[in-house]
């Protein structure tokens, strides 16, 4: 986890946990909280009126949670955030002229998530597969056996989030949940790509495909010093020929990815736009 300090000349230093070992031997909670430390700069900087804005500059292409011990906390969405402006005749005190602890978090709240929202199988419709527990990682973390450099196709639309992991790939969901692909023999997506649920995104590794889901969880924060793992994982339920089930671990199952299940997470417009671009293909 990284953390900011913050002084009363308004200086901002950010500070990051060393991960120790090979890239390639970091665990799955360590690939999702590591980031570079030009993905979120914060400055203070002056505004036309000659107020002070202190700017956080989101360069993801996701949601991240500024999370403030004892105070106010933001969602920063990709690109300037403005989160506080001190005006420039102003001699009121405020908190960001303490020292203090501030956590970048990656994401933000869900209020629309649903256990039950169907996910697709990470094969091309039709195909049968299987699973089991991914005994590599202490997270939920579903390995989906799939042949050496097997196509695997999103299980859910989203975009693309920067990641600093050669054989990871993380997407971001319209509900602000997360899903990630790990052990990937080669990624076809780019950071900042918008994929369509079934979309091809990748070649599978040696040992298949392993994904987990999850979600910024509200309830690991508290208005004391935060100092644990800020997610929680789930296994959703998934679109099969037999509806959407919940997967028996180590059974077959045959992928469904219709229309529905695409167009799930989109507007009007982008429905329309879906369905006429498929009409003329």
């Amino acid at each position: 986890m990284k953390f900011i300090k913050q002084n009363v000349r308004f200086s901002i230093i950010l500070v990051s946990i060393l991960f120790a070992g090979n890239i390639h031997a970091q665990s799955l909670n360590d690939v999702i909280l590591l980031r570079q430390r030009s993905d979120i700069q914060g400055k203070w900087e002056r505004n036309n009126l000659r107020n002070l804005d202190l700017n956080y500059y989101n360069e993801d292409f996701c949601d991240y949670y500024l999370y403030r011990e004892m105070d106010e906390s933001y969602n920063l969405s990709p690109g300037k955030n403005t989160v506080y402006t001190k005006d420039f005749e102003s001699k009121v005190d405020n908190s960001f002229k303490e020292w203090g602890y501030y956590y970048l978090c990656r994401g933000k709240f869900p209020d629309k998530f649903k256990i039950t929202t169907p996910y697709a199988l990470p094969v091309k419709s039709g195909k049968k597969i299987n699973w089991e527990t991914d005994m590599r990682e202490s997270r939920k973390t579903m390995r989906f056996r799939l042949n050496e450099r097997d196509t695997i196709y999103a299980t859910r639309g989203g975009v693309v989030c920067r990641i600093h992991h050669p054989d990871h790939l993380l997407i971001y969901h319209a509900d602000n949940t997360f899903s990630i692909y790990i052990f990937m023999a080669e990624i076809l997506v780019q950071p900042g790509e918008a994929i369509l649920t079934g979309q091809p995104i990748g070649l599978a590794g040696s040992n298949g495909i392993s994904i987990s889901f999850f979600f910024l969880d509200k309830n690991k924060f508290t208005g004391e010093k935060f100092n644990g793992y800020p997610y929680s994982h789930f296994i959703p339920m998934f679109r099969t020929a037999e509806g959407d089930v919940k997967l028996k671990e180590r059974s077959y199952y045959q992928a469904l990815t219709d229309d529905e299940l695409i167009m799930q997470d989109m507007d009007k417009r982008e429905k329309k736009k879906y369905l006429k671009q498929k009409s003329t293909k």
